[in-house]
């Protein structure tokens, strides 16, 4: 495999094509559209013959101009032989599958051989998620205790990147405190502390009944 990725999506951002040269290490300074194709289509076939896959992933999708995703749509032209010699995949926030219906993009939306939806996270994932990223790092799974993660999951409504701020900051929060485990209490703080902020839409209301773990382990599937 050969992997690229683009992350910088704004919608000023420029020419696609020289984003993907970048991507791949490929030189893309003082060349126009013809040479910049042909390098890349040259990098291609020779990826092809030595039987290499070649994926580019664009994240943020969501951010790319109308002028980006059909400059996509001619990039997902490229084949030989029959095969497919770039394979593009998108990661966006929802938003990108409202971009991805607009009738002008319909020809692109045609070329989707599979899509998936990430949904926000069940109370059993949050559990799950949270001591499975601490065990990775080398901590104790339970540093969390199960009431903490209820205030999490009640916070974060299962939002993943929400999970994470308040897990990061409740860290600090009990390193300050020398705290040997994160309690609700710790996650309470930070609730407070960032809805002070007004900054990120955290929830301190009532949220779907969260499960009891206490006797369940955790199982992790990575794909």
């Amino acid at each position: 495999m050969v992997v690229g990725n683009i992350t910088n999506t704004h919608h000023s951002f420029g020419e696609l094509l020289k984003w993907v040269m970048l991507a791949f290490d490929l030189e893309f300074r003082d060349r126009d559209k013809v040479e910049l194709y042909r390098d890349l289509m040259d990098f291609l076939r020779t990826q092809y013959h030595q039987g290499k896959r070649v994926t580019l992933i664009i994240d943020e999708a969501q951010n790319l101009s109308m002028e980006a995703l059909e400059e996509l749509r001619m990039l997902s032209n490229i084949n030989v032989d029959k095969e497919q010699m770039l394979q593009i995949i998108l990661v966006g926030q929802p938003e990108l599958r409202d971009v991805l219906r607009r009738p002008e993009l319909h020809q692109l939306a045609q070329r989707v051989s599979v899509d998936y939806y990430l949904d926000t996270m069940s109370p059993k994932e949050i559990f799950e998620y949270i001591r499975h990223r601490v065990t990775i790092a080398g901590g104790d799974e339970n540093l969390f205790d199960i009431e903490a993660v209820k205030g999490i999951y009640e916070a974060s409504k299962g939002v993943p990147r929400l999970t994470n701020t308040i897990c990061d900051t409740a860290l600090v929060y009990g390193y300050a405190e020398q705290a040997k485990t994160i309690g609700p209490g710790i996650i309470k703080e930070v609730v407070r502390d960032k809805n002070e902020g007004l900054i990120l839409p955290l929830q301190n209301d009532s949220a779907p009944p969260f499960l009891h773990f206490e006797s369940q382990p955790a199982h992790i599937s990575i794909g």
